[in-house]
């Protein structure tokens, strides 16, 4: 998230609408190795799906504040380009580049209302060939870099803690996310226009990320989760507050797969910011964590991880890129109102690994 000077230049939070409380996880106490930290980060993972990180303190959080602060200025650059500048750029297979609004369907098949940039970790990393991007991308591709170097640092950590609890190796999680091979895991610079009270509308559907984590920076309200169990009616959503210093983080779709529905992928859109936040064109960046193009879907084997035969279920036998090209296709056509997944209890005792 951004610091408390960007959180100065827009209205406060109202305090009268319907917010989910999410626990704050300190990272500083997770790399400090605090047990209790561990098991709330995991306790939210299985239960809520999303939970706040405050960066401060910490070398790569306090590293990654400050790349978010550049990251939201080149934003602001790259949307104020002209459409027709922006639209050289447009997206192709692999989703890399811009998205204008309206090309996206919401959940009632009207246009979306939000017009996004990716740049893509293979880009930036030199794993496919350098493209061809805005200037205030090209100018700034060593930011870019930064804050995707310490933004897996901080990834990195959430991984040991997840596979510590489950049971699974150190190091099991990341070598699905080698950072020098092909993937989907983009920055997403997003910007939602200003709404007024008379056109108050979804800006995108409701979903789950079909990739592995997403870390949202931003400073406005808008984002809004629906607790598991809750019929999907506007009542029942709830605004997620951002927090300076923080940012938001939520488990995608890939995850739940891996772990046999232990870990939680919950459901999410973006409408209007609430109150006078309103009236102000929203600003966001997302770091997109998604796997490596050609490693498996099925689900992980051992420690605390039921079989899928165990379940009676049939095994994810995709790759990544063919899991992540299927969703991104539903998602466009505003086919993907995916419901909350996951959170299923754990197995008492751990069983072996299985390796190679």
């Amino acid at each position: 998230m951004a610091s408390s000077r960007l959180f100065e230049a827009y209205p406060p939070f109202p305090v009268d609408v319907p917010t989910a409380i999410l626990p704050k996880i300190s990272l500083d106490k997770l790399s400090s190795g605090s047990e209790a930290e561990a098991n709330e980060l995991f306790h939210a993972c299985r239960t809520k799906g999303f939970f706040l990180l405050d960066l401060q303190n910490e070398p790569a959080g306090d590293g990654l504040l400050r790349d978010i602060e550049a990251l939201f200025a080149i934003t602001r650059e790259v949307m104020d380009l002209s459409l027709e500048e922006k639209t050289e750029y447009k997206q192709h297979p692999p989703l890399l580049g811009y998205k204008a609004a309206g090309i996206m369907k919401n959940e009632k098949g009207q246009p979306d209302r939000c017009e996004f940039f990716n740049v893509g970790q293979d880009d930036i990393r030199g794993n496919i060939p350098r493209r061809a991007n805005p200037k205030p991308v090209q100018d700034n591709r060593e930011t870019f870099m930064s804050f995707m170097d310490n933004a897996s640092r901080v990834l990195f950590r959430i991984f040991g803690i997840l596979e510590a609890q489950l049971g699974l190796p150190t190091g099991t999680l990341a070598a699905l996310h080698r950072q020098d091979q092909p993937s989907g895991t983009v920055v997403r610079m997003i910007r939602y226009p200003p709404q007024t009270p008379r056109d108050h509308g979804s800006s995108l559907l409701n979903h789950t990320d079909y990739g592995t984590i997403t870390m949202l920076c931003n400073v406005l309200g808008g984002l809004q989760i629906l607790p598991p169990g809750a019929s999907n009616e506007d009542s029942n959503w709830q605004y997620v507050k951002p927090q300076p210093n923080c940012v938001i983080v939520n488990l995608g779709d890939a995850l739940v797969e891996w772990t046999g529905d232990i870990l939680r992928s919950n459901e999410h859109r973006v409408i209007a910011a609430p109150g006078k936040q309103a009236e102000h064109a929203r600003f966001s960046v997302a770091f997109l964590v998604r796997p490596e193009r050609k490693v498996s879907m099925k689900r992980l084997v051992g420690g605390k991880i039921p079989t899928a035969a165990e379940d009676g279920k049939e095994e994810l036998s995709v790759s990544a890129d063919e899991w992540e090209l299927k969703k991104a296709v539903a998602l466009i056509a505003g086919a993907d109102c995916a419901r909350s997944k996951g959170g299923r209890e754990l197995r008492t005792t751990n069983v072996p690994v299985k390796v190679g």
